[in-house]
């Protein structure tokens, strides 16, 4: 699928097919980012030859594949040269206001998805499905970035269900919470949609075992990994529990989150399916890479008539933990 189509709608609120127009373009996103960019490249002749076309700050963009909204943002920055002959334009979706306003919030026994959905209201943010936790939560936000009030609220969540989440915008403009998927099926493999493939092992950030203590100091368990402890010799963290809670779960989801890191960066023929946070099913003899993957980042590049992905792939399946605000 590799005819897409860019609408740029300008302050008066006129539209503008800018597709003839586009010399390349790419569509990106990250777990680390809940904002999706979209960065072009405009012809922007200054001599009268072309209509001129709304590229300031502020201009809505949208991208569609297909027919089908996939982007829907604002312009945030711009670059002219002194020829005027191309403008590159760079637009954030709406995780650019989620992530610009702060507020004020303080949650004794809330769910995670009303919260989300109330202060999305409070800012005039849009909302889509935001998965239900079935858990309850308490934080207290003085003056936190919404992006990071959101992310902790479902981070907590995760904490106790086990579950991962990701927070991202559809095509359409709205936020959603969704869970991360467990199958996928999608694949990538050679002689069918693979075109490189490099694979990266990391230990720098290991953790292979988890103490858990009281608060007043007192050792009540210490939860390994006894195989990557006998490869890789201890590296061990320590976890607080509350009276009346047991952090057996938290441990084990630390331990799931820093164990060793085998990351892959894929070319591939180009899927408006392959956005981060979904699952594929990567398949390469040649480096033994193969498995149930993430994509903890993707870059859809469009140039030249030609559609291709760059993708950040990761055998486990991780959340972007984020930790704001202040505990009770």
């Amino acid at each position: 699928m590799g005819e897409y189509q860019l609408i740029l709608t300008g302050r008066d609120g006129t539209a503008y097919d800018a597709t003839q127009r586009v010399s390349s373009l790419s569509w990106s996103g990250s777990i680390r980012q809940t904002a999706r960019q979209v960065e072009t490249v405009l012809a922007t002749p200054t001599d009268g030859s072309l209509r001129q076309l709304p590229t300031e700050n502020g201009t809505g963009v949208q991208l569609l594949l297909g027919g089908a909204p996939v982007f829907t943002g604002v312009a945030v920055t711009r670059s002219r040269s002194t020829q005027g002959q191309t403008t590159d334009l760079s637009a954030l979706d709406r995780g650019f206001y989620l992530a610009g306003n702060e507020g004020w919030y303080s949650y004794a026994d809330a769910a995670p998805e009303q919260a989300v959905a109330a202060l999305c209201a409070d800012f005039g943010i849009p909302v889509g499905a935001l998965a239900a936790t079935g858990v309850r939560v308490a934080r207290k936000f003085p003056g936190v970035a919404l992006d990071k009030i959101a992310a902790t609220l479902y981070t907590l969540a995760g904490e106790q269900n086990g579950r991962r989440y990701l927070l991202r915008f559809n095509g359409a403009g709205a936020l959603e919470a969704v869970e991360k998927p467990r199958s996928a099926a999608l694949e990538i493999m050679p002689r069918k949609n693979l075109q490189s493939l490099q694979v990266t092992e990391d230990i720098s950030g290991l953790c292979n075992g988890v103490a858990i203590y009281t608060d007043t100091g007192q050792l009540v368990r210490t939860v390994e990994d006894g195989e990557s402890i006998a490869a890789f010799g201890r590296l061990q963290r320590i976890l607080q529990q509350r009276s009346g809670q047991d952090a057996g779960a938290e441990a084990r989801a630390i331990l799931e989150d820093s164990g060793q890191q085998q990351t892959m960066t894929v070319q591939c023929l180009g899927n408006p399916a392959l956005i981060t946070g979904n699952a594929v099913i990567l398949r390469d003899n040649v480096t033994g890479a193969s498995g149930l993957c993430w994509i903890d980042s993707d870059t859809h590049t469009f140039k030249n008539g030609l559609y291709f992905c760059k993708l950040g792939l990761n055998f486990r399946n991780l959340m972007n933990e984020t930790s704001a605000g202040q505990a009770d």
